[in-house]
């Protein structure tokens, strides 16, 4: 009793420790694992009330890397295609049930059994038609038997598989059809009106010839003007709507060092290449590099016009049996090739071959084909099948060696039943030899194949390097000033949630996230990408959260500087000059420089030899009357002044249709690349894909 009285005394305070320790929990998995478990704990990405859930990016990205399996697949760029596709689909839906676009029943069964079927539809429907065996595809009979399968002869399991490809099939076309639908109706508020047409001939039809003076901005000193943090942060202001950004980002210094064979790996890979020609040489076969797993060995029997590597090709020719020699040398690799032996055969035949249900038939079919009875005449691909006039090697991989010899010594023209053992029982087909080309010389040849692969202890060197350099440099700013000491390159980069990479790091999604985690002037851990092909160690050195990059981002700080220097040695020119003449060869003078003439288009990218984005400049071109002469004019890169000499619209008269066409062409509905800016509107996409990274570390 004394005990449980104890025990009573102090549950209140185990309650207590527990919910402690299941708080503590809680809280270091909350902070560890960047979810959070309140609001959408399984919420991958939102915008405009829509919703992209975990399970269903899961399942996307998974269908779009099976899509993908066998090409250049990147995981981090995919999982933002995948976003923005599922976010288009809700938001388009959405906007379809906003708008009262609805596709009716009446019309999916119209784009589906009608006379006319849908684009979408089609191909399911003349696939399900060719297996049903019907004459034409007709979505009416494929419904008709999804339905009733026994009227076609069909099981009712065949029913079932045809209603689940009809319903996938159902579901596409009608998002077709509302897709044509929605497309139809914006597509009108992207049509041009006579207004619109009017300013794009205005901007393309006229063109001014002008004389003009230009002073550069490189004439002006540095010495010469007064200019400082003051006066970038002054144009940064001025022109700030230029640097928005839609989410915070965070700049970063990162080192990044590819995994690489170094020089001891690479002189041990061309004795290890040296050592097995060697052998090669002296060998019979490949016997040399048979037993050891670094080399790949590859044997062809070829004729000489079979091999198209052209380097492959003229070692073969030139070399005798037994030769061999190394063909190729990258960074990464050798390719030895070797002759092994040759030998004449013949290059290629052209065979009829025949098969019948019953093997009985087949000596009245000889003599069919041997009287003159076509070949076409006699397969009825039912009892009687084959393949007429097929050009095919006798030297090719997997030929046997009894049909082989058959062949070789068949009479041109004369069929025969050739007859063999396979699986036990016999088996009987006719083979007519129709051509034979005349014997060629067939190479074997061998081709070997060595990677050159970074050693265990270059990459324990490369780890140990790095991770030496990180612990001694545990602060951002000591990270990136001391990396050229060390012997590191230190490469800039600005991430945020939706960023796919870091840098022109590949695969770098996770690390992304651990920038993302990191607090400003944090330091990683030596990280290592997943495919072991590069080390990468990172500082967060600055975070821009406030709606702009500010004027001492990395990524804009170089060119804003040049601007900003720019503008203020404008603005000296445009003080010392103003005023200075009356006319074009008067400023040109003052100028100290030489007058020119060009044409200016509104409308063109590029102004005379002054560049491009010379807005400000073209802009007072097209607003200056011919005869007049305007400026000095402000550009970026220096100032001007000039006369408009000529107008010349090439005498063609204003056309709206004509223009509004080409306005159409230039600026419509269909220049627009994805549609789901124009579905977002002013709502922008919150990202939360990071969530589901796990957190990367040592």
């Amino acid at each position: 009793m004394a005990t449980l009285e104890k025990i009573r005394n102090k549950s209140v305070l185990l309650f207590v420790i527990i919910i402690v320790a299941l708080l503590a929990f809680i809280l270091g998995d909350f902070l560890t694992s960047g979810r959070t478990y309140f609001g959408d704990p399984t919420t991958v990405a939102k915008a405009g009330g829509q919703k992209v859930e975990y399970q269903e990016y899961q399942d996307r990205l998974s269908r779009l890397s099976e899509q993908q399996r066998n090409r250049n697949y990147d995981a981090d760029l995919a999982s933002q295609q995948v976003i923005n596709e599922l976010l288009t689909e809700k938001l388009f839906k959405q906007e379809c049930r906003d708008l009262g676009i609805v596709v009716t029943d009446k019309e999916i069964s119209e784009a589906m059994t009608g006379e006319n079927v849908h684009p979408a539809a089609y191909q399911t429907i003349a696939y399900l038609s060719q297996q049903m065996g019907l004459p034409a595809a007709s979505g009416a009979d494929v419904y008709q038997a999804m339905n009733a399968p026994a009227k076609y002869g069909l099981p009712v399991e065949a029913g079932n598989q045809i209603r689940q490809i009809w319903a996938e099939t159902e579901k596409n076309v009608e998002e077709q059809l509302l897709g044509a639908k929605f497309y139809r109706l914006i597509g009108g508020l992207f049509t041009a009106n006579e207004l619109d047409a009017k300013a794009l001939y205005n901007d393309n039809a006229a063109t001014r010839h002008i004389s003009y003076a230009v002073k550069d901005v490189n004439t002006v000193g540095d010495d010469q003007i007064e200019f400082g943090d003051a006066d970038i942060q002054a144009y940064w202001n001025k022109h700030k709507n230029e640097y928005k950004i839609d989410e915070e980002l965070r700049a970063v210094d990162y080192i990044y060092v590819a995994i690489e064979p170094s020089q001891a790996d690479r002189l041990a890979a061309q004795k290890a290449v040296e050592e097995a020609l060697a052998g090669l040489n002296t060998k019979p076969g490949t016997e040399a590099v048979q037993t050891d797993s670094r080399f790949s060995v590859n044997r062809v029997t070829t004729p000489l016009a079979g091999i198209n590597d052209r380097r492959l090709k003229t070692f073969v020719a030139d070399s005798a049996a037994g030769r061999a020699a190394i063909i190729n040398q990258t960074n990464t690799a050798y390719t030895i090739a070797k002759v092994v032996n040759t030998k004449q055969g013949i290059d290629s035949l052209n065979v009829t071959m025949l098969s019948a249900q019953n093997p009985a038939i087949l000596d009245s079919l000889v003599s069919l084909l041997n009287e003159g009875k076509k070949f076409d005449d006699i397969v009825d691909n039912t009892t009687v099948g084959g393949q007429d006039s097929l050009w095919t090697s006798l030297e090719a991989p997997g030929v046997d060696a009894k049909l082989k010899s058959a062949l070789e010594n068949a009479a041109i023209g004369k069929a025969f039943v050739y007859t063999d053992t396979v699986g036990g029982q016999p088996a009987s087909a006719i083979y007519r030899v129709n051509r034979r080309h005349a014997p060629v010389t067939f190479y074997e040849v061998a081709t070997i194949e060595y990677g050159i692969d970074p050693s265990n202890e270059t990459l324990e060197k490369l780890t140990q390097d790095l991770r030496t350099y990180v612990s001694n440099n545990s602060s951002a700013k000591d990270f990136s000033e001391n990396a050229s000491a060390a012997g590191y390159s230190v490469q800039n980069a600005q991430v945020g949630a939706s960023s796919s990479r870091l840098g022109m790091a590949s695969d770098s999604r996770k690390f992304v996230k651990w920038v993302m985690d990191a607090k400003k002037g944090q330091v990683s851990p030596m990280l290592q990408d997943d495919k072991q092909t590069y080390l990468i160690a990172m500082a967060v050195t600055d975070v821009y959260d406030n709606g702009y990059l500010p004027a001492t981002s990395p990524v804009i700080a170089a060119q804003l500087r040049q601007q900003a220097l720019n503008s203020k040695k404008a603005d000296k020119l445009m003080a010392d000059y103003a005023g200075k003449a009356n006319d074009v060869a008067g400023y040109a003078k003052a100028m100290g420089v030489e007058a020119a003439e060009g044409n200016v288009n509104f409308n063109s990218p590029v102004l005379l030899n002054l560049g491009i984005n010379e807005s400000a400049i073209q802009g007072a071109v097209a607003a200056t009357e011919k005869g007049q002469t305007a400026g000095p004019v402000k550009g970026n890169h220096g100032i001007i002044v000039f006369e408009v000499t000529d107008v010349n619209t090439d005498n063609r008269p204003f056309n709206a249709e004509e223009y509004g066409q080409r306005f159409n062409q230039a600026f419509g509905f269909g220049r627009l690349q994805s549609p789901l800016p124009l579905l977002l509107g002013k709502n922008k996409v919150e990202n939360k894909s990071l969530n589901f990274i796990s957190p990367v570390g040592e």
